[in-house]
């Protein structure tokens, strides 16, 4: 035996094994040789001794390995042809010698290796088969072996099928389909069947099989109908791998299809299959439809036997199924039509068998509840292709209007309607699937005759529909179908003519038909809301209709102003509706057409033409109409609010247009869509003033205007007007590198930016209007609340273009932090609140403190001063220093900047002082409260390891104070800081600190504190599922603190609202999932008891809660 041979057998490690296959190869001269050497241990007669000492199966492995990786040019054909011939020798006797000595897996894949070598033989491939093939007619059953071992004879037949079906089919012939079907007889293994599968969907693809075999395959493999497999039986869903390899077994030849029908529909017949097996063999059905060729046989068998499901079955899955099934027909046979005018045609001989039925069914009375089902039928096979539609409709809508003039009963004309718009919906279908230009000559003309056809029936159609209009009738559903019809009908295009297939009259009634519906208060919600819908989908195709009727319909419907600021809130309601029906009908799709007679001067893309129009009328409606009057702030905050809304829904429509996606991604054409929007809303609500006292008298700045003499703009409206400039900002069809705001700065390099003179015409001329308004500490109030303008705009912009922003962001940053301090400048909470968030936002999105000033000092210096000067200074000053220090903090925690540190142990130290201590505290909130203003989509920094870091430096010294002080109102004001972090600590980090933690959070449900208290059991609601050990450890505590949250009476009020005495019974609910019961059992009684009196309580949900919660402990 050859060294290499028994250095393999030594060998354990799969490295050096493969060393010494390489070393082999390299020398080896013939592969008679290495039989040679192998041959006393792979022969089947060798002795016991021989097979323990080294493992047939690991010598064959040896030569599987050798073949695998040696040159095929290193074997000739006379070598291939010898080990063929000595490998099927030991095939064709492995079933007369014991399975471990057999060696059946290795050799069949070192055939499977060999068959794939160039120098294959190709008459070998049929030797190879027949050995195969004689394993079941051994001595030893085929199904004996391993099922490994079965799968690599399967996938080595599978080999040799593939590469060499016609050697296989010439010498073999029948041979091999027995054989095959012999060995799959027995099999019942997963893997193997799959495998069989696809020798199976192989024969059949490249086989000419006869009826005969034909006949014999769909036996062996249609036996596995329907698949059903054990979770266990293989990985991998085998049950969908399996139903796809039969599935694909079934359509591979079309002469499996005089067995499969019959077969399926047994199937469907039998009354005791089950609903999932129905459904399988409905797919199947429908598989085989849309693969065979030959499917005219047997396609009226198909609908004679599905129809009865359609129009006697209940179940709408089934219903389903089979209408899908019968329309496949329809659609596989229009594949083979080359004629529309061929009726000799299989599909016009199929549509007109069906049609047929279908009408003596419309013509007899006693079955007119199978209309609305043989209409759905017609529709989808109407859906398949132009010639359907056209023989369909050619076939029947004749007398559907014969058999609309001779109905009465309401219920009957809506079931006929109904049954149009599924007709109408198919046709409409058909014009938005074709866009012209249509290339293929062929379906052109199908479309046009198509067309012409449907062309004819014009009359009738709208004969039927406005008529169905000016019923008196009352019906809601007979208005519904209706309306969808009349859409329909406004929908449908001649596309060979490229025109509409109503007339601009009919087009227009329609449009005025869907209006009045609209604002029919005296209509139901549902066909009003129907009626906006429609108006929508026909604006989008007719955008000349919504620009010259809808839109001025509406906007006149709203009134200048409402009667009074606190009259009935249904005048309000209806401006809503009206403007969030616009939104509804311009922006949620992009315009699909371009105007008759577009306007020259308007740049933008046709797909902007409602949306512009829509929005160019609510700027209009709000700066000059609505801002005439003082009192109407609803009606201002109702017309924003829908601008606001049209530009989100219409961005999201935007980026659903695959087109509109690629416009603006490619062009910088529409780069100004939505800036005359911010523009047109910033120059209303602001304007110039000059100082009128101070050091700064005489000074120009700007302000929010005067909507009457000296009533101003709510500052909730200024702040809704800077919501929007900073939505169109960052909005994707505004590229960042070109907005409103930075063009206008860049092309006006010498004037004050447009962050202070907020686009006023007369504020560019200043130059010294950016300075002055800055500087907010002595106001006035209106100059201060434009800065929540300022602010917004600022939040829009990306960090890197803080160059082309015209700001020194460290000297605005220190203004901002003077301005927000100051008490002298009477400003509105909003307005000071937009100091602040300026200030966040030039520290955490510019870095506002990493700049120097003159004096060398950084920003933080600065506020540290402040902060140390605060206890000389008045409680309101100081309050707001303190402020100021928690924003400037939060900034700085987000965006991990060094100062951070030194910020809050400034926070902290202003904790323990006896006075303004409790408001500090408070403040703590702030660090990691979520802002509207600095987030991600304002392109802040939000480092996710802020909450780490504040925990392990903040916290943990927060507790340890807490934990030294003697002073209860001190050690109060500590819990009140931490209550304000961990409230938005993420859960992750709490349960890894949940025992330091508890103990706080039950201490904060006794301070007198509100949030605190709510924030609290917040906090225990998040620790206690993880951690049940812990809530053993503290369980009376726990129900002690919890009950005297709970306990509300008359003589003892809680200390809780109600939405802290709810929380507190949903910790009490939690604790029997967590808890053993021994330890409740002790304390069941004392709960209920404080249950009872909480089931009193005067909140209706603190008393639904506590009903809860006692039917959980008083199940234990």
């Amino acid at each position: 035996m050859g060294s290499t041979v028994v250095e393999f057998m030594a060998a354990e490690a799969e490295e050096d094994k493969l060393a010494i296959v390489n070393r082999k190869v390299e020398n080896l001269t013939a592969i008679s040789s290495l039989i040679a050497e192998l041959g006393p241990y792979i022969d089947g007669e060798a002795s016991m001794e021989d097979c323990q000492k080294g493992a047939t199966h690991l010598r064959l492995e040896f030569l599987l390995l050798v073949l695998q990786n040696v040159d095929p040019g290193k074997l000739s054909r006379h070598d291939l042809s010898a080990l063929v011939e000595y490998l099927t020798n030991r095939v064709s006797q492995a079933g007369e010698v014991q399975i471990y000595r057999a060696g059946l897996l290795e050799i069949a894949k070192c055939l499977t290796t060999i068959a794939k070598m160039p120098r294959f033989i190709k008459s070998n491939a049929s030797d190879i088969a027949l050995a195969v093939f004689r394993l079941p007619d051994n001595k030893q059953s085929l199904n004996d072996f391993p099922h490994s071992t079965r799968l690599s004879l399967l996938n080595l037949l599978q080999c040799l099928l593939e590469a060499y079906p016609t050697a296989l089919k010439s010498s073999l012939g029948s041979k091999f389909v027995d054989g095959i079907t012999s060995m799959a007889a027995v099999e019942r293994n997963p893997s193997c069947i799959l495998a069989i599968f696809k020798i199976y969907s192989q024969l059949g693809k490249s086989w000419d099989i006869n009826s005969d075999e034909a006949e014999t395959l769909f036996g062996s493999f249609f036996r596995y109908f329907p698949i059903t497999t054990t979770k266990s039986a293989t990985p991998l869903k085998p049950e969908e791998d399996l139903k796809r390899g039969l599935l694909n077994c079934l359509i591979s030849n079309d002469r499996f299809a005089p067995f499969v029908f019959p077969a399926l529909f047994q199937k469907l017949d039998s009354e005791s299959v089950r609903a999932d097996i129905k459904i399988d063999v409905f797919d199947s059905m429908l598989e085989c439809i849309r693969n065979y060729t030959n499917v005219s046989e047997f396609s009226v068998t198909i609908w004679d036997t599905l129809k009865w499901e359609v129009w006697n079955g209940e179940n709408d899955d089934f219903i389903n199924r089979s209408i899908e099934n019968i329309a496949a027909i329809a659609g596989r046979l229009g594949q083979q039509s080359s004629s529309i005018e061929d009726d000799n045609g299989e599909l016009a001989k199929f549509v007109n068998h069906v049609t047929q039925e279908c009408v003596t069914i419309f013509t007899d009375d006693t079955k007119k509840r199978m209309i609305l089902p043989c209409i759905r039928i017609l529709g989808k096979i109407s859906s398949t292709s132009p010639q359907a539609f056209t023989l369909t409709s050619r076939n029947t809508l004749p007398t559907l209007f014969t058999l609309w003039q001779g109905l009465d009963n309401i219920a009957d004309k809506t079931r006929l309607l109904e049954s149009f718009n599924i007709i109408l919906e198919t046709r409409a279908n058909i014009s938005q699937s074709s866009s012209p230009p249509i290339e293929d000559a062929h379906m052109a003309q199908r479309l046009a005759t198509m067309d012409v056809n449907f062309d004819s029936l014009r009359e009738s159609f709208v004969e039927l529909y406005f008529g169905a209009t000016s019923m008196s009738s009352s019906d809601l559903e007979l208005k519904i179908a209706t309306t969808k019809g009349l859409t329909l009908l406004a929908t449908i295009r001649n596309d060979s003519v490229n025109r509409p297939f109503l007339n601009s009259f009919e087009q227009g009634t329609i449009i005025e038909k869907l209006n009045e519906t609209a604002f029919d208060l005296k209509e139901a919600d549902d066909l009003r809301s129907l009626a906006v819908a429609s108006l929508s989908i026909l604006s989008v195709r007719y955008p000349d209709t919504f620009i010259n009727i809808t839109l001025p319909n509406f906007i006149g419907k709203l009134p200048d102003q409402l009667k009074t600021e606190h009259s009935d809130e249904s005048d309000l309601s209806q401006v809503v509706w009206l403007l969030d029906s616009l939104v509804d009908i311009a922006c949620k799709s992009t315009c699909q057409r371009e105007l008759e007679i577009p306007d020259s001067e308007d740049k933008a893309h046709f797909k902007f033409r409602l949306f512009k129009a829509l929005q160019s009328e609510l700027v209009m409606k709000f700066t000059h109409h609505i801002c005439k009057y003082a009192n109407q702030k609803s009606y201002q905050m109702a017309l924003l609010a829908a601008i606001y809304r049209g530009l989100q829904v219409f961005d999201d429509a935007l980026a659903d247009d695959r087109t509109a996606s690629e416009l603006l991604s490619s062009s910088n054409d529409i780069v100004d869509s939505y800036a005359f929007i911010a523009i047109a809303l910033f120059k209303r609500v602001i304007g110039l003033f000059q100082h009128e006292t101070g050091d700064l008298k005489g000074s120009w700045f700007v302000g929010i205007s005067e909507v009457n003499k000296g009533e101003y703009f709510d500052d909730s409206v200024i702040a809704l007007v800077g919501t929007i400039g900073t939505y169109i900002l960052r909005s994707n069809t505004t590229p960042h590198e070109n907005n409103f705001l930075l063009k206008a700065n860049a092309d006006n390099p010498t004037e004050p930016s447009r962050v202070w003179t907020l686009f006023n015409f007369g504020a560019h001329t200043r130059a010294d209007l950016g300075a002055c308004q800055q500087d907010l500490r002595v106001g006035p109030s209106n100059k201060c609340s434009a800065n929540i303008l300022s602010t917004a705009l600022i939040a829009g912009i990306r960090k890197e273009d803080i160059d082309r922003l015209g700001l020194v962001v460290h000297e605005t940053a220190k203004s901002m932090l003077f301005n927000a301090i100051s008490v002298e400048n009477k400003c509105s909470r909003q307005a000071r609140i937009s100091m602040l968030q300026m200030l966040q936002l030039l520290v955490n999105k510019f870095g506002a403190d990493k700049k120097e000033f003159e004096d060398g000092k950084q920003l933080h210096d600065v506020m540290l001063e402040l902060v140390n000067g605060a206890a000389s200074k008045p409680d309101l000053e100081a309050y707001q220093i303190y402020q100021a220090l928690a924003y400037f903090a939060a900034a700085a925690v987000a965006a991990y900047e060094p100062c951070s540190t030194a910020l809050i142990d400034a926070m902290m130290q202003g904790i323990s002082d006896p006075k303004r201590g409790r408001k500090i505290a408070r403040s703590f909130a702030i660090l990691l409260a979520p802002s509207n203003m600095m987030n991600e989509n304002n392109f802040c920094i939000l480092r996710p390891l802020r909450f780490g870091r504040l925990y392990s430096t903040t916290v943990n010294q927060l507790i340890t104070l807490w934990r030294s002080n003697e002073d209860n109102r001190i050690k109060e004001n500590y819990l009140i800081a931490l209550a304000g972090i961990l409230r938005y600590m993420p859960a992750k980090i709490m349960q890894g600190n949940a025992a330091q933690i508890l103990p706080i959070a039950l201490a904060g449900t006794d301070v007198p504190d509100k949030t605190t208290k709510d924030a609290s059991m917040n906090i225990m609601i998040v620790l206690m599922p993880e951690n049940p050990g812990l809530i053993e450890e503290h369980l009376d505590s726990i129900i002690n603190r919890m009950t005297d949250r709970t306990h509300n009476t008359y003589d003892s009020p809680s200390d809780a609202n109600v939405e802290g005495r709810s929380k507190a019974l949903d910790v009490l609910a939690m604790l029997p999932t967590l808890v053993e019961n021994g330890l409740l059992l002790k304390r069941k009684n004392a709960v209920l008891k404080e249950l009872d009196v909480a089931l009193d309580d005067c909140s209706r949900e603190v008393r639904m809660r506590a009903d809860r919660c006692k039917m959980i402990w008083f199940n234990l």
